[in-house]
């Protein structure tokens, strides 16, 4: 059966960019409106031929200034009306979600670490030879130690980040501090209207750190969408897996 793959949402839009193979569809109710397209097995051979498109697309949609809601992946509908009852059931939520992100961009960093003490002190290690019961717990308490102390100047970098580019922000994003993690990933909200002074600022702060480092952006706002699917009987989450 011939499905209907979500793409996301957006407001007061008439038109998108569209270009096969990679042809996209409004289904709108109201000022709302569900962006679609045919099932990407339909579209493309390889999941990798369809990420492709879609970041190309996504790229297209910089030029048009329009704000995207995004949708998580793998959702399909059989029937365009089951997007119009979903757009009349959701409208507060989405314009709730719209409110928080409309008009901002997601710019994402990663930063690797150039030296990790915590590296040196393996767990493993650690155990080994240990003569007794007293070096092993002197042992534990050391790789503790060590633990904290990665953890802590992860919050510290995070921190500075955060602090830094706080007027150039709406809103910052990080994954939760992990031991023995060689990155420390980070998103940031930016008003559309800031997009070139926050670029500038991160470059700045990015010389000042020790830090290898790579950000991309602007994509639509990922990490900060507040809107999450409820389970509803039309909607089909849709395995990308060619095979």
């Amino acid at each position: 059966m011939n499905r209907l793959y979500l793409l996301g949402f957006i407001r007061n839009c008439m038109e998108l960019p569209s270009e096969p193979p990679f042809s996209v569809e409004l289904t709108t109710v109201g000022v709302h409106s569900v962006i679609w397209c045919k099932s990407p097995k339909e579209l493309f051979t390889t999941k990798q031929d369809f990420l492709a498109a879609m970041l190309q697309w996504l790229e297209q949609l910089r030029h048009f200034q329009l704000t995207v809601l995004p949708i998580q992946s793998g959702v399909s509908v059989s029937n365009e009306v089951h997007l119009v009852e979903f757009l009349e059931t959701y409208k507060r939520e989405l314009d709730l979600s719209l409110d928080k992100v409309e008009g901002c961009s997601e710019y994402c960093l990663t930063l690797m670490k150039r030296k990790q003490e915590f590296a040196q002190a393996d767990y493993s290690a650690l155990r080994e030879n240990v003569q007794g019961g007293k070096e092993y717990l002197e042992r534990m308490r050391i790789w503790h130690q060590l633990v904290e102390k990665e953890v802590r100047q992860d919050r510290e970098v995070i921190s500075q980040f955060c602090l830094r580019l706080t007027p150039w922000i709406k809103e910052c994003w990080s994954e939760p501090t992990q031991i023995r993690r060689a990155e420390i990933n980070m998103g940031f909200l930016v008003p559309n209207a800031l997009g070139e002074e926050f670029i500038n600022e991160l470059e700045i702060l990015l010389d000042e750190v020790d830090f290898a480092d790579e950000w991309t952006g602007p994509w639509p706002p990922f990490h900060f969408s507040s809107f999450s699917l409820k389970p509803e009987s039309f909607l089909v989450h849709e395995s990308l897996d060619w095979g």
